[in-house]
């Protein structure tokens, strides 16, 4: 609460100010001796704080760790990890433990047992649920983060009232026109993300980009270019001049 104040007395109260926060912490979903962390009845009344706190919405994720079965949801691309996760071994309490548990190859079983005993079902809309009783104690608007990238999926979950809007990240990553592949009007693109989370232990060492080859029919050369076309942008399209073609 002393932060929001402090924020809303910076940007004023005309300046739009939200709040992302898990839903569920789910922090035993990996290892069921830790704690579960916050659950939905703790996040309700801390949104209900934050509300009366004059936040202007809402955002809602999930799962509380890195890595974590529920955050981001899908695959956990261990040969890549392994090539990037020393980054992390000085950035966390557990970092060099959950390290240790996939480097060597004999214990990776535990791991794979441990990570996916509550593994979700489902991916896209994953924190769905959870926003939509968040979203019944609150008047302010609510988003929800979770894999979402299928248009008619989208228009049911906020045509039903699980949120008021949706937010999209790694589906952005794979197919940064999507909002135009919905205005075309497809339901989903034709090479949708894979959920294979490879960009997510990619960008924490090499640049953000879609890193599954499958999408690239198997093109590596292919592959590394598009991840790197942002760093090189195609210039805009001059405008013409008056009078001109």
């Amino acid at each position: 609460m002393e932060a929001v104040a402090e924020i809303r007395k910076q940007v004023g109260d005309d300046f739009h100010v939200q709040v992302k926060i898990n839903g569920n912490d789910y922090g035993n979903a990996v290892f069921p001796w830790e704690g579960k962390g916050n659950t939905v009845e703790d996040t309700i009344q801390i949104c209900r704080w934050l509300e009366e706190a004059g936040v202007d919405a809402v955002h809602i994720s999930g799962g509380s760790s890195f890595p974590h079965p529920f955050n981001p949801p899908g695959g956990f691309p261990i040969d890549w990890a392994l090539r990037t996760f020393d980054v992390m071994l000085s950035s966390g309490i557990y970092t060099f433990r959950r390290y240790l548990i996939f480097r060597y190859r004999l214990l990776r079983p535990i791991f794979n047992y441990f990570w996916n005993r509550k593994k979700p079902d489902i991916v896209e809309g994953i924190n769905a649920d959870t926003a939509r009783q968040i979203k019944s104690h609150l008047k302010i608007p609510v988003l929800v983060t979770g894999g979402f990238q299928t248009a008619s999926i989208i228009r049911r979950y906020i045509g039903e009232g699980y949120c008021d809007a949706v937010s999209i990240a790694r589906a952005l990553v794979a197919n940064n026109d999507l909002v135009k592949i919905f205005a075309s009007g497809k339901d989903i693109p034709d090479r949708p993300c894979t959920h294979c989370n490879k960009c997510l232990v990619n960008a924490i060492k090499n640049p953000l980009g879609c890193y599954e080859l499958s999408r690239f029919d198997g093109d590596y050369d292919r592959m590394i270019e598009e991840v790197m076309s942002v760093f090189h942008p195609s210039p805009f399209d001059p405008v013409p001049a008056e009078g001109g073609d």
